[in-house]
């Protein structure tokens, strides 16, 4: 992807943006990968997305009461906010991978791009669900799965520009087994390094 960055997108253009990300996710993807952000625009994009994600996080702990399920590590916003830059970082090199053996085109960059912006279509989508939970929390577990459905609607979309694949079939294929390598990985380290550390705090 080129270093050169077009004209920023103005407030107008966001939200233009978000709602053909929803109306026509091939046409978003396509807009965004023109955009050719640098890495570096990326990565910053990326940890502000994380950070917002934690934010919310935290209030939805604040307004709701933590299932008991949840190691307490986690309700950590720090460590929350650790978690899901790592698992945005091994989703996007997944797909890289598993895309480019595919016979997709997309480099880190690209991939990159769309994902980044989905975390930010997301974060849109957990600010309203917070909301609606404090006010009708109906509407919130409705959004919440109309919210799911869609969303992977335009994630297929989304990898299949930004791999150059033909139709959504091949972009299902590296979205499953994207998620699949991301669920594994993530189980080793829950495994090799929240287990013994878990483990450690209950005998202190």
């Amino acid at each position: 992807m080129s270093s050169s960055v077009n004209s920023p997108l103005t407030l107008a253009d966001l939200r233009s943006l978000i709602v053909q990300s929803v109306m026509s996710p091939a046409e978003a993807a396509r807009r965004i990968l023109a955009l050719r952000l640098p890495r570096g625009v990326l990565w910053s994009a990326l940890l502000l997305a994380a950070a917002l994600n934690a934010i919310l996080f935290t209030l939805s702990n604040l307004l709701l009461p933590t299932p008991p399920m949840v190691p307490w590590i986690i309700q950590s916003p720090l460590v929350y906010f650790g978690l899901v830059v790592l698992a945005l970082v091994a989703f996007i090199q997944a797909v890289v991978w598993v895309g480019q053996g595919l016979g997709g085109s997309g480099g880190t960059d690209e991939v990159m791009a769309v994902i980044v912006w989905m975390q930010y279509l997301r974060v849109l989508v957990q600010a309203a669900s917070l909301l609606l939970m404090v006010t009708f929390p109906i509407l919130s577990l409705v959004l919440v799965m109309a919210a799911t459905v869609v969303g992977v609607w335009i994630l297929l979309h989304f990898i299949a520009q930004a791999h150059g694949l033909d139709g959504l079939g091949r972009a299902a294929f590296v979205l499953i087994l994207s998620g699949l390598a991301v669920i594994i990985a993530a189980s080793l380290f829950m495994a090799l390094v929240l287990g013994p550390f878990m483990g450690n705090m209950q005998h202190v």
